[in-house]
């Protein structure tokens, strides 16, 4: 299986250290654990995987833990666990409903719940002062019908009282005004006000549970930077921005260098005068505002790592995770989230997410998959934070989803098929949300396994068919790899640069990215989408559109993956940025010129008169349309295949093809519409070597999962009709137990595990 996740990013956001593993030391109080992060920060930059070295080595001090990722508890002997369970919620419930609902929720066929993450107004209703009582009531009553708890730590939601006293904590938004309590992630991630007290109610949570029979896990917070104010901009965070800078840079003479401040009178002198990105009458300097981005994914990640440890020590038969949404949403780096979690755990809501698109677009119809190939993305997006290993759904929509306006309830086998869709592509356990629905609080419209009067929902018998089907097809399955001849590359950086300087207002990276992905994707070949500092020599085909920031490390991984036989596919503003935000100073593509065999003559925003793209024979098909952007390419060795049809670029280089040692580089400069696109990637893909094992219709997806000798292939319809799909030999449905051959007929929204 190839490694998803890179091991050395050249980019050194993370400036702190910790002990050797051998002299970590073992923390008594929240206070101390805060003390030694503080002090680290005074160390000079390290890369992130020195930082993340250490990290392991306080968490496994001592001699703690297991082995991670794949242990559950040690009472399973680090064995793989069923996780197939349902979001509770006992400080919402009657304690007079828990014998039932545990009934219920065992009856249904759940493994598991998770509890816990929004109480903490209970467990500490008074600073200092804990009651954790009722949890371990909910916890035994759960553990008496053998579900097993993952308890959230609570620090997403804090509680009134530390609100009022410490209204320092509080957020302030991109515009410069501060946030009210009230809501929830509406706290800063930096202030150590705030940290201590999460710690606190972490640890005392952690103490009270670490051997409590039952207790298999922890999810840390809940869904950091999901809100409407994704960054905070307080004096914390311009005192820790500062901090941060010191140790990436060293010397203000450095970070003047490699911003350019000299532009608009900003050199500084001193580090406290770097300010934060907030309205200032012109634009920010762009080296500031993506070291701002990066600074704000890395509070948050540090805010985690605190509670991370603690719990290492605390519990160490206990897996930890968080929980959070990918791809599109971008505002922090979950690789460097998730970089010390045991597994990626994610949410998923497919329906609700189509209504905000809808609600967007405020008339017309979405493309059809545009839902089904946007959450794939995400699942493989997920699979690959971790290096290819197994995930976990920690929300799966079980129903109408909303606040303020919801979406309808799936159709019948729509939830059904949206479990299955994330297990096909990797997916070791999904827990619905939420059992019951709630009858007050702002989330009374997010719909659960039974309805608001306590009645099974409609989707509660697909429910709990689903999760007998997965038991059924067991662990060896749950846990296997998903194998992948296919790169598709996401970076952060790229897409934080892009948001600064987009050089045209409808042009972003996450869109492009997941056009490109859905183009590849209708192949029905495995696909890994993966960080731009990865291992590109397991694939056959690397695609990489809108690489806008380059470094000189990513260039030469590229440039050998081309040499040694790869293909590696890019598009416009390939290579324009630095990693500190300045444009090369050699002609572009900069540093993959000699790669690409190009030298891009011009770059073209486009806002009114239309491009054309006449392809030639190796794409055969309809000229196609230029859309936001034209890089004009002067070849320089390569082939062209495709030439740009109006203006006075008539006839230009649109997209071409290199030779390059014994690969092939491929530059689509043009912003193709997406039938051209979906007809060059996909032909790419094939001249590389990498085919579908069944071939499919449209709306109908493919993917396959491998464990030793065994191999499963998925077929999900994600259309409401029923399909047919032609089998190259026969299969056993395990779902059936019926054996197909020829032909295997799917239903609408229907599902086929074949072997």
């Amino acid at each position: 299986m190839p490694p998803c996740q890179d091991e050395t990013n050249p980019l050194s956001l993370t400036p702190w250290s910790l002990p050797p593993r051998m002299c970590a030391p073992r923390f008594d109080s929240a206070e101390k654990l805060i003390v030694l992060f503080e002090r680290r920060l005074a160390l000079a930059a390290l890369s992130r995987r020195e930082f993340i070295e250490g990290s392991v080595a306080v968490i496994g001090a001592g001699g703690l833990r297991l082995p991670v990722w794949a242990q559950t508890t040690a009472a399973a002997g680090g064995a793989n666990q069923l996780l197939l369970g349902v979001d509770f919620y006992p400080d919402q419930t009657p304690e007079a409903l828990w014998e039932e609902d545990s009934r219920m929720m065992a009856e249904t066929g759940f493994t598991n719940v998770r509890i816990a993450e929004f109480a903490w107004a209970l467990m500490e209703p008074n600073e200092g002062k804990f009651d954790f009582a009722w949890l371990r009531r909910a916890v035994q009553t759960l553990h008496k019908h053998n579900l097993a708890v993952i308890l959230g730590t609570p620090s997403a939601a804090p509680p009134p009282w530390l609100s009022l006293k410490y209204p320092e904590i509080i957020e302030v938004n991109a515009q410069g005004q501060r946030l009210h309590a009230g809501g929830r992630r509406f706290t800063c991630p930096t202030n150590k006000v705030y940290r201590r007290l999460s710690l606190t109610i972490a640890a005392e949570m952690a103490r009270t549970f670490a051997e409590t029979p039952g207790v298999i896990g922890w999810q840390i917070d809940n869904e950091f930077t999901l809100s409407s104010s994704p960054r905070c901009y307080c004096n914390f965070c311009q005192t820790g921005f500062q901090e941060w800078l010191r140790s990436r840079y060293g010397s203000v003479d450095k970070l003047n260098q490699t911003w350019g401040t000299v532009f608009w009178s900003q050199t500084y002198t001193d580090f406290s005068q770097v300010p934060v990105p907030l309205p200032s009458g012109g634009d920010p300097n762009p080296g500031l505002a993506l070291d701002y981005d990066r600074y704000q994914s890395y509070a948050n990640a540090s805010f985690l790592e605190e509670q991370l440890v603690m719990l290492r020590q605390k519990c160490p038969r206990h897996f930890v995770t968080t929980n959070n949404v990918g791809p599109p949403v971008d505002y922090i780096d979950l690789r460097e989230l998730y970089k010390n979690l045991d597994f990626v755990a994610f949410d998923n809501y497919p329906g609700f997410f189509e209504m905000l698109l809808h609600e967007q677009m405020k008339s017309g119809s979405l493309p059809a998959g545009t839902i089904s190939t946007a959450t794939a993305m995400g699942h493989d997006f997920a699979r690959c934070v971790k290096g290819g290993k197994p995930f976990m759904i920690m929300e799966e929509q079980s129903g109408k989803a909303g606040q303020k306006t919801f979406s309808p309830q799936p159709e019948k086998g729509q939830v059904r098929l949206w479990t299955y869709q994330a297990i096909a592509h990797g997916a070791m356990g999904v827990n619905y949300f939420r059992w019951d629905t709630a009858t007050f609080g702002a989330e009374e419209y997010w719909h659960g396994v039974l309805n608001h009067d306590r009645s099974k929902s409609p989707a509660y018998d697909e429910i709990k068919q689903t999760v007998k089907e997965l038991k059924a097809l067991g662990l060896e399955l749950l846990y296997s790899r998903y194998p992948a001849d296919v790169a598709l590359v996401f970076d952060y950086d790229c897409g934080w640069a892009l948001q600064i300087q987009p050089g045209h207002s409808g042009l972003s990276y996450v869109p492009q990215v997941t056009a490109w992905y859905g183009a590849i994707t209708a192949s029905h070949a495995g696909i890994d989408v993966i960080a731009p500092g990865a291992d590109l020599s397991p694939y056959k085909i690397v695609f990489a559109p809108l690489a806008y920031v380059l470094t000189e490390a990513q260039a030469t991984r590229i440039r050998n993956f081309v040499q040694d036989g790869g293909t590696f596919v890019t598009s416009f503003r390939l290579g324009v940025k630095t990693g500190s935000s300045q444009i090369v100073r050699t002609p572009l593509p900069g540093l993959l010129r000699d790669v690409m065999g190009v030298t891009v003559e011009d770059y073209v925003p486009i806002y009114s008169t239309r491009q054309g793209v006449k392809f030639s024979a190796a794409f055969v098909g309809a000229d196609g349309e230029c859309g936001l952007w034209a890089d004009i390419l002067q070849p320089a060795g390569a082939e062209v295949v495709a030439s740009y049809t109006a203006g006075e670029h008539a006839g230009k280089a649109a997209v071409t093809i290199n030779s390059f040692g014994k690969g092939k580089a491929v530059y689509v400069g043009a912003d193709l519409d997406a039938a051209s696109l979906a007809r060059v990637l996909r032909t790419l893909r094939a001249s590389a070597g990498v085919q579908p094992a069944i071939e499919v219709p449209a709306g109908v997806e493919m993917t396959a999962r491998r464990a030793g000798n065994s191999e499963w292939i998925f077929l999900l319809n994600n259309t409401s009709v029923a399909q047919t799909v032609t089998l190259p030999k026969a299969f056993t449905d395990l779902l059936t137990k019926e054996s197909h051959s020829g032909t295997v007929e799917l239903s609408g929204y229907g599902v086929r595990v074949l072997t």
